[in-house]
């Protein structure tokens, strides 16, 4: 008999948010672990020797999210019966048959994470693992990749040519574990999507956009997908009018606030709340875009000044 996929979660704050993730899946009948530990291993403390800041977050919180990779890898090696697992970000709620689901959809790959695909040309080159599937191979695979990227003259000005992209478009973000998870999972056959609508089912990539895998997949309430609840499990609607089951809803940033409502079937509250942090959201945005603007136009100077090429 088939053993349930344990979803991990790794996270080292006890709060409402990752109460909620524990509700959801005591509700949903699906097996979670939190991990809890914060000493990450010699690995790590190597990639932070070399790590290479090139990201709108602090350094801080980047490592801290590659740090979760060593935990895990530390945890399966003391644990060599568990050759699989799902990694939970605490801001997601689970639903029922989401074990199942993700095992019938990721086949025989040794990962699959969720992402949008390019919009307007704009590949951002992430992949998010807020619901990820990992086989223990994958998770190793991925870890040795990371140290080989931040090590290497080569990965270095891979990950400087991302973060120049973003630089040049005003937009907040960079560098961080989602970019190397997306390299890793293009070059090692790996890159199909969890978030992809199969078999009447999806997972969320985030409630706050009509986005999911396609461009403006699903309709809009307020300021998140709109949600119907039937029989305990929520629906999306595509824009063709589509019943599509979510089995995981994803409230990313701000959206956190939320989670309390969607867990009780709160539609019309969940729509009021994310449709008020949205303005918050691009003030935030603006404000970023502005501020990169205002550095370039100096350096821009600057470089007026020089004397000309012979």
């Amino acid at each position: 008999m088939t053993q349930p996929l344990p979803f991990i979660v790794v996270e080292d704050r006890q709060n409402k948010t990752l109460a909620l993730c524990r509700a959801s899946a005591a509700r949903a009948r699906e097996n979670l672990l939190v991990l809890a530990g914060t000493e990450a291993g010699a690995d790590y403390e190597r990639l932070c020797r070399s790590y290479v800041h090139l990201s709108s977050n602090t350094p801080a919180f980047e490592k801290i999210c590659f740090r979760r990779y060593f935990l895990l890898a530390a945890h399966l090696e003391a644990r060599p019966e568990c050759r699989e697992f799902v990694l939970l970000d605490s801001d997601v709620l689970l639903f029922h048959g989401l074990g199942a689901h993700v095992r019938r959809l990721v086949g025989e790959a040794d990962f699959s994470g969720s992402f949008i695909e390019p919009i307007d040309g704009w590949d951002p080159c992430q992949i998010s693992p807020h619901v990820s599937y990992w086989s223990a191979a994958g998770l190793a695979g991925f870890v040795a990749f990371v140290l080989d990227t931040y090590t290497s003259h080569a990965g270095r000005a891979t990950l400087r040519e991302i973060a120049a992209r973003f630089a040049a478009r005003g937009e907040r973000g960079g560098v961080s574990d989602m970019t190397l998870l997306y390299l890793w999972a293009h070059a090692s056959g790996n890159a199909r999507p969890i978030n992809r609508v199969f078999g009447g089912r999806v997972i969320d990539h985030n409630i706050s956009s009509a986005h999911n895998l396609r461009a403006n997949e699903f309709r809009l309430l307020g300021g998140a997908k709109h949600l119907a609840y039937r029989d305990g499990q929520p629906c999306l609607t595509t824009q063709a009018g589509e019943s599509v089951q979510a089995l995981a809803l994803h409230f990313q940033g701000r959206a956190k606030l939320a989670m309390g409502q969607a867990l009780r079937g709160g539609t019309r509250r969940v729509a009021l709340l994310t449709y008020g942090l949205q303005f918050a959201r691009r003030a935030k945005n603006r404000a970023f875009g502005m501020g990169l603007l205002a550095r370039r136009v100096p350096a821009a100077h600057r470089l007026g000044d020089l004397p000309g090429s012979k």
